[in-house]
C-alpha cells in the first residue's frame, strides 16, 4: 500500500465505515463499473452530489476492491457484489464472473485534490507533489523500475513508461475534483491550466482501465462538450443510474430504524429525506440520519455553508426571496432547470448575472445552483426544499 498507489488511509477508512453500527452495503455500484472496465467510451464516469452524501465513502470502498497491494477478497466476499445485482440469471452469472476477475486485480491511484493544497503556492507545486509522492510509491512497488532511473517532472510520462514496463493498466479514484476551482487558492490562469492537466492525465491515455471521479460541482456546459468530454456525467439532476449508492434511500433507513429501536422512521424522514432522483425516488442524507441515529436525538446535524446561501439571497433578483419563502412553506415551484457546473465558476457567476436582462434565466442559474449544492431539489420540473433540517436553515437567513 502506498500515498496514493493503493492508498492505505482509503483502504482504512472503508474498514472503519464496515465496523459502524449503521453501516449500509453500497457495494453494488461495482458491479455496475465492472461492466465499463477497459471499454474506451465509457470507463470515464463523474458523479457529483451535495456534501455529505457519501462520496468519498465509495471512493474507499472502490480502492479497497481494485487494489492489487490490498488483501480484500474476505471482506468483499461477504458484500452485496459478491451475489451479483441483475434479476436476469445470466446476467447475474456474469457479474459474479466479473467481480471474482476484477477483484484486487488493478493497482488503484487515488488523489485527493483538496488534500493540504493550501500548503503550495503554485498550482505546479501543487502537481509536483502528487508527482513526489507517486514516485515514492513506485520505490516501494516496483523498485526495481527504469522508470526510476529517468524519473520525469511529468506525471503523465511516468505513468506511461510505468504501464509499458509492466503492461498493467491503473483503477484512477480522484475525490474533491472540483476544490481547486471553487476555493479559488490558484490564479485564474492556474484554475483554466487545472482543467486542462485533468484532461492531460486522463482522456486518451492507455494506462488507464476505469476512471471514477466525484465532486460536489458538475463538469456540465462547453467543458464537458470539449476538454472533459470523455466523461459519462451524473447529477443532481440528471443521475437515474447511481442514485441510490448516494444517500440512503427509505427501505435503508427503515432498516437502519429496526437496529435502532429508539427513532421512528417517520421522524427521519421529515427531516433528513426529501432530495428526490432523476425518477422521483427519495434519498436521505447520510450524515444527518448516522448522527441522529448515534446519539438517538433529531436535530438539525448538517450545516450548509451558509455564506454560499446568503450570497444567493443577496443577488437582490425581483421576486427571488418571495419565491424562498414560498418554499420555505412547503410550497413547490415550476421552473426549468440547467446544470450549473465548474464553467459557472471560473467565468464568475456574478458577472454572468449581471450581464442577463432575463430575470427568469438569472433565477434559473441561481436555483441549478442551489439544487447542485444541496440546498434545493428538483423533480418534475419543479424545485422544493427538502426536508425540516434545510426548512430551519432557510429560516435562519431570511
Amino acid at each position: 500500500m502506498g500515498l496514493i498507489i493503493d492508498n492505505e488511509d482509503m483502504c482504512e477508512k472503508f474498514k472503519g465505515l464496515l465496523e459502524e453500527k449503521y453501516f449500509i452495503d453500497k457495494s453494488n455500484i461495482i458491479n455496475d463499473f465492472n461492466k465499463l472496465i477497459n471499454r474506451n467510451s465509457e470507463k470515464y464516469v463523474c458523479i457529483t452530489k451535495p456534501r455529505r452524501f457519501g462520496k468519498t465513502s465509495i471512493a474507499a470502498m472502490l480502492v479497497m476492491y481494485y487494489s492489487k497491494s490490498i488483501d480484500s477478497k474476505e471482506i468483499f466476499d461477504k458484500l452485496k457484489v459478491s451475489k451479483g445485482k441483475s434479476s436476469d440469471n445470466k446476467e447475474k452469472e456474469n457479474e459474479i464472473k466479473q467481480y471474482k476477475e476484477y477483484q484486487g486485480k488493478y493497482h488503484t491511484i487515488y488523489l485527493d485534490l483538496s488534500k493540504n493544497v493550501f500548503s503550495f503556492e503554485t498550482l505546479d507545486a501543487f502537481i509536483s507533489s502528487i508527482n513526489c509522492k507517486l514516485k515514492t510509491d513506485i520505490e516501494e512497488l516496483f523498485p526495481n523500475s527504469k522508470v526510476l532511473k529517468d524519473y520525469d517532472d511529468d506525471i503523465v510520462y511516468n505513468l506511461k513508461k510505468l504501464y509499458l514496463e509492466t503492461d498493467k493498466k491503473f483503477i484512477l479514484v480522484i475525490d474533491e475534483w472540483d476544490y481547486i476551482i471553487t476555493n479559488k487558492k490558484f490564479t485564474d490562469k492556474e484554475r483554466y491550466n487545472y482543467i486542462d492537466f485533468l484532461k492531460y492525465l486522463i482522456k486518451d491515455n492507455s494506462y488507464l482501465a476505469f476512471v471514477y471521479m466525484t465532486g460536489i460541482t458538475p463538469i456540465a456546459k462547453e467543458l464537458s462538450q470539449s476538454t472533459l468530454n470523455c466523461f459519462m456525467e451524473y447529477t443532481m439532476l440528471n443521475d437515474e443510474k447511481y442514485f441510490q449508492y448516494f444517500g440512503f434511500t427509505e427501505d435503508e433507513v427503515n432498516e437502519l430504524c429496526e437496529i435502532n429501536k429508539n427513532l421512528t422512521f417517520e421522524n427521519l424522514r421529515r427531516w433528513y429525506n426529501g432530495y428526490k432522483s432523476y425518477n422521483g425516488k427519495k434519498i436521505f442524507n447520510t450524515w444527518s440520519v448516522v448522527r441522529a441515529l448515534n446519539s438517538n436525538i433529531i436535530e438539525n446535524y448538517w450545516s450548509p455553508n451558509t455564506n454560499e446561501m446568503k450570497e444567493i439571497i443577496n443577488y437582490d433578483i425581483v421576486g427571488f426571496n418571495e419565491e424562498i419563502l414560498e418554499l420555505i412553506n412547503g410550497n413547490t415551484i415550476e421552473i426549468q432547470l440547467e446544470n450549473y457546473g465548474v464553467e459557472d465558476i471560473l467565468n464568475e457567476l456574478e458577472d454572468i448575472l449581471n450581464e442577463l436582462e432575463d430575470n427568469e434565466h438569472v433565477k434559473e442559474i441561481l436555483y441549478s445552483k442551489m439544487v447542485t449544492f444541496g440546498y434545493l431539489t428538483y423533480y418534475n420540473g419543479k424545485i422544493s426544499i427538502p426536508n425540516e433540517e434545510l426548512i430551519r436553515n432557510w429560516r435562519s437567513l431570511l
